[in-house]
């Protein structure tokens, strides 16, 4: 049993059978704090069930099975990039390059005697990350936080000159590390993107931005607003199209995966 906070957290062991022969090993949680049941699936810890203290495992497994479909939608995903992530998933970068802002960075890894991780940009074209390097996880998230920096830069301008072009108002912009999206808008023009847009295409960043932007007029996806967009980016459909995949395009240490959740069972 584990002890966290004061609150009990007990873990067994349980399995799903899919239909294409694959048993699917997975642990469930209880935990006082948990209301509902609710499924985590991740590359890295696999599937993780939790539920509140004292349920019945049946009815766990019940669930797991009813959400079967949703598991292998899922599955899908992560077989599409788990190649992905083994070969480069823990591994520290050397280097990276950012295509929407034509650049490339080398990474030197400096041990220090904090117990910490952070990076920053030591002279055009390097970051050093310093600290606890030994901890590649520490060591991505530093790079994660640094790409969150980069990103307002350069995203910040970027919005503000296409707001100009177009006409189209925003009231604020906030840059996030989204595991499932590239932007969103909000009904008080309120905009985030996603700092892994850095690593997409000059043309599939601005089809983002306008996007976003027509948002702030049309907050639907109605044959108007795709009217809008079409008007500011010609290329629409083949944007649209290439967007959906470009995910693929983001290195491994830049999101922690948790690529899907279902709650509230």
């Amino acid at each position: 049993m584990e002890y966290r906070t004061g609150i009990s957290t007990m873990k067994r062991t349980a399995h799903i059978d899919l239909p294409d022969g694959r048993r699917l090993d997975y642990i469930i949680r209880t935990s006082a704090r948990s209301k509902s049941i609710s499924i985590r699936l991740s590359v890295r810890n696999g599937m993780v069930v939790t539920a509140p203290l004292n349920i019945e495992t049946q009815r766990i497994t019940k669930v797991v099975a009813d959400k079967q479909a949703w598991i292998i939608e899922k599955l899908k995903k992560f077989d599409s990039v788990r190649h992905f992530i083994n070969e480069n998933g823990h591994a520290r970068p050397q280097s990276f390059s950012l295509p929407s802002v034509g650049e490339s960075w080398q990474v030197e890894y400096q041990a220090t005697r904090i117990k910490t991780v952070g990076a920053r940009t030591d002279k055009v074209g390097r970051v050093i990350v310093y600290g606890a390097i030994e901890n590649q996880e520490l060591c991505h998230a530093a790079l994660r936080r640094w790409l969150a920096r980069r990103a307002k830069d350069a995203l910040f301008q970027w919005l503000d000159n296409l707001a100009e072009d177009t006409g189209l108002q925003y009231g604020k912009l906030i840059i996030r590390n989204q595991k499932t999206r590239w932007g969103s808008c909000s009904a008080s023009h309120l905009i985030s993107l996603n700092c892994k847009l850095l690593f997409l295409p000059k043309e599939l960043v601005r089809y983002v931005l306008i996007h976003e932007l027509c948002h702030t007029v049309e907050l639907n996806h109605s044959a108007r607003f795709w009217s809008m967009v079409r008007q500011y980016e010609p290329k629409l459909d083949d944007l649209h199209g290439k967007i959906r995949d470009a995910w693929k395009q983001i290195p491994a240490w830049a999101h922690p995966f948790q690529i899907s959740r279902d709650k509230g069972l």
